[in-house]
């Protein structure tokens, strides 16, 4: 999770998407796409627009700040076309500008600078609702597909992606620590403290290879997956990168029940088998317990944000406290 623009307040947001859309009006000359409806979608490590053109065609367009790496993009881009092509996955392919470039620069008013990618936009729905078991096996599945597909990818010269390890966890913490008088009180603060510390001692101990250690979607949850068809598909790689494959199926646990996690790894299991291997639970409870404190760490800085947060907290501390006393908690309720 990371947030390039800092728009903490309604008028800072505002100034932001007036920004944006000129500098989305501007891009949309050097794609030849004439549009016919905008429609926004989020502030986040993007602004994001989903557009529909003149021949009904759907795209999602990314405004990205002027310091945003464009080498990570164009390899994103690089990422998502082999697995459509080779692999064979309904994802979000890149979409070149008449110059055959993925990341278009662009000016607009007093000098400001942006960068603009387009990627083709994947029909479907978020789920409301229950998952049924067959939709988490199928989640499972498609994780495991993706992690397959990352063992077998041969990079181009120059692939560059962020690597999701102790560093960046050592910066989603410090914001955490800066902002988290929005929710928590100075012990229940020590709390996330003493998890922190404990997850940045386990994955400094990890073992990296192969097997365990690659390119991962870094974000997979239930927010970035949409149905048709009864069939799930991925969306929203901006910030995929190298990291271990047992945190992105961690991350895709945060918002289901126990049960819901359960048949989530038999769907994941029955194409890449894990939980055999040594230590596989305990590292999944960190990187569980990892990807809740980077969550928390995002939102704080919210103030519209702040009220789901001290609602689920509760939950939070008890998971936090069974982490620390070494007990069991990603498969089996636990008591709030």
């Amino acid at each position: 999770m990371n947030e390039a623009f800092h728009a903490d307040s309604e008028d800072s947001r505002r100034l932001l998407l007036v920004q944006a859309e000129a500098a989305l009006t501007a891009a949309l000359e050097q794609y030849g796409i004439q549009e016919k409806h905008l429609d926004f979608i989020q502030v986040s490590e993007h602004v994001t627009y989903k557009i529909e053109d003149e021949a009904g065609r759907l795209y999602l367009l990314r405004v990205h700040p002027a310091a945003a790496s464009s080498g990570e993009t164009v390899s994103e881009m690089e990422w998502l076309e082999y697995l459509a092509r080779v692999e064979g996955l309904v994802v979000p392919t890149g979409v070149p500008n008449r110059e055959g470039s993925y990341v278009t620069e662009v000016e607009t008013g007093r000098g400001q600078s942006w960068k603009v990618s387009v990627l083709r936009w994947i029909d479907g729905d978020h789920w409301e609702g229950q998952y049924s078991e067959e939709q988490l096996l199928l989640m499972g599945g498609l994780l495991a597909k993706m992690h397959r597909a990352a063992l077998r990818f041969k990079p181009a010269e120059g692939f560059v992606r962020p690597v999701w390890d102790g560093e960046p966890f050592a910066r989603e913490t410090a914001r955490l620590k800066q902002h988290h008088g929005s929710f928590l009180t100075s012990d229940e603060y020590a709390i996330y403290e003493q998890a922190a510390a404990k997850v940045t001692a386990h994955m400094s101990g990890m073992r990296r290879d192969r097997e365990s250690f690659g390119l991962i979607h870094g974000d997979f949850h239930e927010g970035n997956m949409v149905f048709k068809g009864g069939e799930p598909y991925p969306i929203d790689f901006g910030r995929c990168g190298f990291g271990f494959y047992l945190y992105d199926l961690a991350q895709s646990f945060i918002g289901l029940y126990p049960v819901q996690r359960q048949w989530f790894m038999e769907g994941y299991e029955r194409l890449r088998p894990v939980s055999g291997q040594p230590g596989c639970i305990p590292a999944l409870e960190t990187f569980f317990v990892k990807a809740l404190i980077e969550n928390q760490s995002f939102h704080a800085p919210h103030p519209w944000e702040a009220a789901e947060l001290r609602e689920s907290k509760p939950y939070s501390l008890a998971l936090l406290r069974h982490y620390l006393d070494g007990n069991p908690f990603l498969f089996e309720a636990i008591p709030v």
